[in-house]
């Protein structure tokens, strides 16, 4: 009878509390800052290929060859920023399966992305002369920096399969939450490729052809690295996975999981087209109404992209831990991640404004020693000490549909706000770069401000409030 009872009574009062302590502590402010620390210095690598890159061809006695380098690595971030679905969707769904306990759907998520990501490379490559023809049609240059260019892309392309697999890659650790492997793979990509560019270029003699191959062997020196570190960092998931991986009906070969995974691919797609044509739109807006207005506004962006490598930290936190709160159907776990990174997000919004309006005489003179385009720069700064406050929101909210795979969601939420950011350009424009810069800002808040709408969308999928407790 007593037996009958126990059996009812459901688990231990002892195993509730030890597992509503274990996601507490999985959700501390320490936890939290332990894994998006290690992004943010991972991310300080990427600025700094862009500029090698530069500086290296500036070395040279053409100027040509900076143009050459610049159009092409354009075409790459447009390839890279184009399959991001790749990488993002990875992590949700390694995220969700990391909460739920399931190893072998994290094996399938991994073998699957990287066939996806793989195939993909190596179709782009296949495509070569489409490249080169939308290149062309897109990018205005002189003949010398075009033939430069098609030089540049046609041995970069080789990078592309490695490139996409890394991504995939990425995305897994992200879904697990070892951010600290993350930081070693982006800063064994990076720093292998500033090396590379310095011995091919200085001490080789190579000219546009030996930035190219720098990312081309940087990539694939990445992808073998991560591929060694997972086999050893995950023997216990991934025991016997190549075995299981070539039988005639693998598990992973799912067409259902294809569907799901390039439905969210189509989604994200979608939303990141729009937001490049976002900054396009503000490029263009500001071309009509000056070279130096341009120029402006180009240095604006160089600085919004430093500010989103500084907030992306607590969003790729947010991508991990939202994933775990739903694939572990704990509603108070969910909850508690999106109001401590959104805190966290916000408070660095905060310093990083600060940072930048007091260093706004400093930023400018790095970036240009141009006296018109820096006056110019100074008079408009107040924009970019908006920013970061304007636009951490949108990077929490990213992060966080994303770990909870609402892709349709985001897509729908990029369009609204990409419509109300062109009525707003067209509104403001004859207040010149004021207007075109501010619409821009206010565009980025409203980015956030619809998908929190939304996020009842995001709850729904952890449970109910009572599940976790």
């Amino acid at each position: 009878m007593n037996n009958s009872n126990q059996s009812q009574a459901g688990p231990p009062a002892g195993s509730e509390t030890a597992a509503a302590a274990d996601w507490r502590q999985h959700t501390s402010w320490r936890r939290i800052w332990s894994i998006s620390w290690p992004v943010f210095l991972a991310n300080i690598t990427f600025p700094l290929v862009g500029a090698a890159d530069t500086a290296m061809m500036g070395r040279l006695d053409d100027p040509s060859f900076v143009g050459g380098a610049a159009l092409g690595s354009l075409v790459f971030n447009f390839i890279y920023f184009g399959f991001g679905f790749l990488r993002m969707a990875t992590t949700g769904l390694v995220a969700q399966a990391h909460g739920r306990g399931d190893n072998a759907a994290i094996e399938h998520h991994l073998v699957r992305g990287m066939f996806v990501a793989f195939f993909l490379g190596c179709a782009i490559i296949a495509l070569m002369p489409l490249v080169h023809l939308a290149a062309g049609t897109l990018l205005t240059a002189s003949d010398t920096v075009e033939s430069l260019m098609k030089t540049y892309i046609d041995i970069r392309l080789f990078a592309v399969p490695a490139a996409l697999c890394n991504a995939v890659l990425l995305g897994c650790l992200f879904g697990r939450q070892q951010m600290r492997l993350v930081m070693l793979q982006i800063t064994l990509v990076n720093v292998g490729n500033l090396v590379l560019n310095v011995t091919l270029v200085l001490g080789l003699g190579m000219q546009i052809e030996g930035v190219a191959l720098a990312s081309v062997a940087a990539q694939w020196m990445g992808l073998v690295f991560t591929l060694a570190l997972l086999r050893w960092q995950w023997r216990d998931i991934l025991a016997g996975v190549l075995r299981r991986s070539l039988q005639w009906r693998p598990a992973w070969f799912d067409r259902d999981a294809f569907t799901r995974f390039f439905h969210t691919g189509s989604d994200l797609v979608i939303r990141t087209f729009l937001l490049l044509a976002s900054e396009a739109v503000l490029l263009n807006s500001a071309a009509s109404l000056g070279d130096l207005t341009l120029a402006s506004a180009q240095l604006y962006l160089v600085m919004f992209g430093l500010i989103a490598f500084g907030l992306d930290g607590y969003a790729h936190a947010a991508e991990a831990l939202v994933g775990e709160a739903i694939g572990r159907q704990n509603r108070p776990m969910l909850d508690r991640v999106v109001r401590r990174t959104n805190i966290l997000a916000g408070l660095s919004a905060v310093a990083i404004a600060a940072v930048v309006w007091l260093g706004g005489p400093v930023f400018v003179a790095m970036m240009t020693t141009q006296p018109d385009l820096a006056a110019m720069t100074l008079q408009h700064w107040h924009w970019l000490v908006l920013l970061a406050p304007a636009s951490f929101l949108a990077f929490q909210m990213d992060g966080i549909f994303v770990g909870a795979m609402c892709s349709r969601d985001m897509r729908n939420a990029m369009i609204l706000s990409a419509a109300g950011y062109v009525v707003l350009v067209l509104m403001l424009r004859d207040f010149g770069l004021n207007g075109i810069l501010g619409a821009f800002t206010l565009y980025l808040g409203v980015r956030g401000l619809t998908l929190q709408w939304r996020m009842h969308h995001v709850r729904r999928r952890a449970g109910t409030p009572e599940t976790g407790n």
